[in-house]
Parts: structure tokens; sequence; C-alpha cells
């Protein structure tokens, strides 16, 4: 492929890896990249972005499970026959929602969960925080098999278990509206690998009783969420304009 429109990334307003996943976006809405074409190696395609291969691969994987990309073993990593316009799974996200607010969305997730996260440091059962690594093994089963449904729901399973866990009857209450939410969220946008490692963090503190490192891991999730779909937030905004 004619490799002339690929550019160095220069960071101006968001992290590396959502400025990544902005520019191959962008690509594709100016049809420089088509269904079906072929990306350069990773390598190569770092070297012409001028970023780091670990940055490139996070971004490649949030793309994959947007469903943009389709990363074939050995044979390299192309524009998915069945990609759509960047901005049609927010639009359709928002309709989901019933045209609340993507953003606003995220922002109340930021509010409650933290805390949801540190109470289930402090609360949860030895027995509940086994239960909630069972889940991450089984989301890294359903990886390796392309089980994306089995991920929608062991995705949400993690998310109400650590309401549950923080075992306050009120707070779990509000949340209930938010997890409902968050089931038609994970229908529209999957969990990417990139996104296991941080609910594994997510885990890892509550196993330790952390209850300040659940806090922050859970507020890291929930950023780098947002983060990975702001370029789709953006260009459903330029499409209503």
């Amino acid at each position: 492929m004619n490799t002339d429109h690929i550019s160095p990334i220069h960071i101006h307003r968001k992290d590396l890896t959502s400025e990544i996943i902005d520019s191959i976006l962008g690509m594709i809405s100016d049809g420089d990249l088509e269904a079906g074409d072929k990306l350069p190696s990773q390598r190569k395609l770092a070297d012409l972005m001028d970023v780091s291969m670990a940055s490139l691969r996070e971004a490649l994987y949030s793309l994959q499970a947007m469903g943009v990309l389709e990363m074939r073993h050995g044979a390299g990593t192309y524009i998915s026959n069945n990609t759509i316009n960047p901005g049609e799974k927010l639009i359709e996200l928002s309709l989901l929602l019933g045209g609340l607010d993507i953003k606003m969305f995220f922002d109340a997730r930021m509010v409650i969960e933290p805390g949801l996260a540190s109470l289930a440091a402090e609360y949860a059962t030895q027995e509940q925080i086994d239960r909630l690594f069972d889940i991450l093994d089984e989301q890294q089963n359903a990886f390796d098999t392309a089980q994306d449904d089995v991920l929608h729901d062991l995705d949400l399973a993690f998310h109400q278990n650590i309401a549950v866990m923080a075992s306050n009857n009120f707070l779990f209450q509000i949340y209930d509206v938010i997890f409902r939410n968050l089931d038609k969220l994970f229908r529209v946008l999957p969990l990417s690998k990139s996104g296991w490692i941080l609910h594994y963090q997510v885990a890892e503190a509550i196993g330790h009783r952390a209850t300040s490192e659940a806090y922050q891991a859970m507020q890291a999730l929930i950023q780098s969420s947002f983060d990975n779909y702001l370029p789709y937030i953006e260009q459903s905004k330029q499409l209503s304009n």
C-alpha cells in the first residue's frame, strides 16, 4: 500500500494511544485506507508514525476490539471489511443510552466506580476476590477463542461483582442505573486486551486490600476506556455539525 499519507504523530490534546487511533480513523474517513487494505508491518508503521511499538500495539488492539481492524496471525493487519463510518458506533450507543451524552456517562462512572472499588478492597470476602480473578481467567480464554458474547457477559460480571463486594446497598442501587447502561456500552464497545490488563490491576489492588490503589486503578481503567473511544466521540460530533 502507498504509505505517503502516514505521518508522524504529534501529541497536542490527547494521549499517544488515542492520537494513533485518531490518525488511523482519519485515514479511513479520508479514503486513504479502505476495507481490505493491509497496513504496513507494525515496526514500519511505528517508524512512519514516530511512536513506540507498545503505544502502537495498544492502539491496534483497541481498533481491533472496535471492529475497525483485523489482526490475522502470520498475515498482518487489515482494515476490516465490516468497518463502518467512525461516528456510527457512538451514534448507535447514544441511541441505546436514550440520547445520554457519552461524556456525561463516563463522568458518572468516574464519580461512583472508583469508590466502589475502594470499598470492595475493604469489605470483600476472599471468596468474592477469588471469583474476580476467575472472571479474569475466563476473559483470557474468551480472547483466545474469540468469544465476543462471552467477553461481554464477563465484563459485566466483573463490574457488577465489584459493586456487590462494596457491601453498600445504597450505592449499589445508584450504580444499578449505570450498570444497565454498561450492558449497552459493552455490546457496542467491547473489552480489549489492553483494557483487560487494567481490569487485572483493579482486581490485584482489591486482592491486596489496598483501598487507595483500588480507587486509583479503577480511575485509570475508566479514563483509558474514555480516551480510547474519544476519537469516535469527536467524529460523531463532526457528523452532527
